[in-house]
């Protein structure tokens, strides 16, 4: 097994319950030496190196997989870093030719096998958040049936091949239905929303966006999209700045930001 193969596949997901990036990785039972490998190979002739990564990934752990994109090329000795992702709902845990394979959380400081966690710190996406007003109005929602779930603005995860912009327009839509919106500018940068909101798993770009006027003042939405809250219902309301609620369960600086700066009713 060489530390830097031609070709490096990782197989990303979200995981089916919470959500979080996930990297496929696996172990050599009885080989403790060979701890949290992620697969890959050589190319054969005639392959490309989207082609290489997918028939590796069947090999090596038995599943089928679709190619998402290429994250870089390594040199001395020269190997490519892909991303693919599964065709299906895999298990937690599972064995295939003398391999071991679990789920491990991505995160930029992932210590893998050998030199093939050269680029996965560019497997962290980052995450936008959505304050979008209508006046001097903000538009949030609750999780129906789920009382216990606080109280959110539109958010989620860049997907590969978006901006953050088109990214901010997509979750907006996905999770309220509202799809004519002007982003009108950054309220917060990675740098500046971890200094106010603390580490997360994400880089988070929050951003003030305005919607059209008219429409209705509450409505129930059924969210769209591949992720994990796909099908949940949300209920969605317009409420007055100066009323709004705490967000995600405390209070929120840049919802005060928008009141304090938004002057036109």
């Amino acid at each position: 097994m060489r530390p830097r193969p031609p070709v490096t596949a990782y197989v990303t997901r979200e995981h089916p319950v919470t959500g979080a990036d996930e990297l496929l990785v696996f172990d050599v039972p009885g080989l403790p030496e060979y701890t949290a490998v992620v697969t890959g190979g050589g190319i054969e002739e005639g392959e490309t190196v989207a082609e290489t990564a997918v028939r590796e990934v069947k090999e090596e752990a038995g599943i089928d997989v679709l190619f998402v994109r290429e994250l870089g090329v390594a040199h001395d000795p020269a190997g490519h870093y892909v991303q693919v992702t599964p065709t299906e709902r895999l298990p937690e845990t599972w064995e295939h030719d003398g391999r071991a394979f679990r789920w491990v959380p991505v995160s930029t400081d992932l210590e893998l096998w050998g030199r093939r966690g050269d680029f996965v710190g560019a497997l962290v996406r980052k995450r936008v958040v959505g304050y979008v007003t209508r006046g001097r109005e903000l538009l949030v929602f609750d999780h129906k049936g789920m009382p216990e779930v606080p109280t959110q603005v539109p958010a989620g995860r860049v997907d590969a091949h978006e901006d953050l912009e088109r990214a901010l327009r997509r979750e907006v839509e996905e999770e309220t239905g509202v799809n004519e919106i002007e982003i009108v500018r950054t309220l917060a940068d990675g740098k500046e929303f971890k200094d106010l909101f603390g580490p997360g798993a994400h880089e988070s770009h929050a951003f003030h966006a305005v919607a059209a006027p008219g429409g209705p003042d509450s409505w129930e939405h059924a969210v769209t999209g591949t992720g994990m809250d796909s099908g949940l219902v949300y209920v969605c309301r317009w409420v007055p700045l100066h009323e709004c609620p705490p967000l995600w369960g405390d209070a929120d600086p840049l919802a005060e930001r928008l009141r304090a700066s938004i002057t036109d009713p």
